[in-house]
């Protein structure tokens, strides 16, 4: 490696340690922090990032990417490197030229910001309390504006965010694949609704915490989590946290009325947590940029597939129900396999994203898509919001939410300052659809591997052809070569039009 590489390997290898260590700190304020550290923890927070930006903004960096032919116009830098060399530079290029766009005091500022109005969201959604959040998501979407027109002054700011998480993504692009996907999706819940409606009534029996974290535990050595490289707690709203390389955290939250909330957001959750401890670039270059996930909609691809193509699977609870029922003792005393199956399938709009069905789930996406959009533009102010949350629920799945924490509360997203990421939920279960329709090409076995309780095929050829090389290749290449075609919607119209016309007999 030429001495040039190495030390901008060494200089962000210093970043990415100050970006774990700030993992850290917020994944200990979402689980255990006490509500009082709240304000200076938002101060250490702040102190991090600003740390973690000045080394990422360092012009030593800059004076390095420049001598190995790495500009903005030509990332890749010098064609006389290796192919691991030049992917590693286009993703350093990147993330340098946008640290350097940055003011150090928005930078610290936003940290700080969204330390506070993630704590106050956590209190407004408990209290149904809109009111009180209202300052705090004011005050980030201005943040946002700005951190928007730093990075590309020229261009619309949604644009912008939507970037940061799907590199090349637009509001226009977006929306022309959303237009066409909730078409289809109107279509195939017509049919559903023509058809009897599956009882899932017995998912609703209580069943105590103490089972339902045996269950999770168990979900997860099943899929293949090595808890000896991270662990699962408990928030409000379940996530996963990279802390470092060997260590990543996932989270889920227990109902008191039902297992399944539980168990799908903890096989969720594994399915980010498999994709991040799956990442093994060229031991050169571990715990840098390349040890990052491609885009956010690839991470969800992860999460998606395992939770939903997966995990609502006949084949998978062929081989595991019997060990499930046992663990959940009386909630499903006298539940059969297959009526368990068509339960945790049933399609029913409902108010919250995160225990939406396969079907309805996009349009709870393309909501959010649409306000934050909105949000960003201007064109819809936050006091706004509920109201506007409440007429685009009606619109799109034929609900009110009763209130706000059901409604516009129910989400960490917009408090964490994620604007722009929830297309990727929906471009998750795109790519997610199209990897497993190739997947069954190239391993047409692999459902009957699920039957007989080995995951096993499925994880490796994920780890092999989307883990594994992390952030070397853009989403749009990532997908193409693991499936020899570019992003191709139709392929989950088809898994779900299949799917449930199984399980509703149309």
């Amino acid at each position: 490696m030429r001495p040039e590489i190495e030390r901008l390997v060494v200089l962000d290898r210093e970043q990415t340690l100050v970006s774990h260590i700030e993992s850290v700190l917020s994944w200990d304020m979402e689980t255990y922090m006490p509500p009082k550290a709240v304000e200076e923890r938002a101060e250490q927070l702040a102190f991090l990032e600003g740390l973690a930006h000045a080394k990422l903004a360092n012009p030593e960096m800059g004076r390095l990417l420049e001598g190995l032919g790495s500009t903005p116009a030509n990332p890749m830098g010098l064609e006389s490197l290796r192919p691991e060399e030049r992917s590693y530079l286009r993703a350093l290029r990147l993330a340098y030229d946008r640290a350097t766009r940055l003011p150090a005091e928005l930078v610290t500022e936003l940290a700080r910001s969204t330390a506070l109005a993630q704590a106050a969201w956590v209190e407004a959604r408990a209290a149904n309390d809109f009111a009180a959040f209202a300052p705090h998501l004011k005050g980030l979407i201005g943040l946002y504006r700005r951190k928007a027109a730093c990075l590309a002054p020229e261009r619309p700011a949604y644009d912008v965010l939507l970037d940061l998480y799907e590199p090349g993504a637009t509001e226009e692009s977006l929306a022309e694949v959303f237009r066409a996907l909730r078409k289809d999706l109107v279509a195939l819940l017509g049919k559903i609704a023509s058809r009897p409606q599956v009882d899932d009534s017995f998912l609703h029996r209580p069943c105590p915490e103490s089972r339902q974290a045996a269950i999770c535990a168990w979900a997860m050595e099943t899929l293949g989590f090595d808890q000896a490289r991270g662990r699962l707690d408990t928030t409000a709203h379940p996530f996963t946290s990279t802390l470092g390389t060997d260590d990543i955290r996932i989270t889920t939250h227990y109902h008191p009325e039902g297992l399944a909330s539980s168990l799908f957001s903890t096989l969720h959750e594994t399915g980010h947590a498999l994709y991040e401890l799956g990442i093994e670039p060229p031991a050169a270059f571990r715990r840098t940029r390349l040890s990052e996930a491609s885009s956010m909609g690839i991470h969800e691809s992860q999460s998606r597939l395992w939770e939903n193509i997966v995990g609502r699977s006949a084949a998978f609870w062929e081989a595991h129900y019997g060990k499930l029922r046992d663990l959940a003792g009386p909630a499903l005393e006298g539940v059969d396999l297959d009526s368990f199956v068509r339960a945790i399938n049933k399609v029913e709009p409902s108010l919250i994203r995160i225990e939406a069905d396969e079907v309805t789930y996009c349009l709870h996406v393309i909501l959010r898509f649409e306000l934050e959009s909105d949000l960003l533009s201007g064109r819809l102010d936050v006091e706004g919001l509920p109201a506007a949350w409440r007429a685009k629920m009606a619109e799109l799945l034929g609900l009110a939410p009763p209130d706000d924490a059901s409604g516009c509360l129910q989400d960490i997203h917009w408090a964490c300052g994620y604007f722009g990421y929830f297309p990727s939920y929906a471009l998750g279960n795109l790519y997610a659809s199209q990897l497993w329709d190739r997947m069954k090409e190239v391993l047409p076995n692999v459902e009957f591997s699920l039957s007989q309780g080995d995951p096993g095929p499925v994880r490796e050829w994920l780890r092999e052809r989307i883990h594994r090389p992390g952030s070397a290749l853009l989403p749009g290449e990532l997908v193409e070569k693991a499936t020899g075609k570019a992003l191709d919607p139709a392929h989950f119209v088809a898994y779900l039009n299949e799917k449930y016309a199984r399980i509703y007999g149309f």
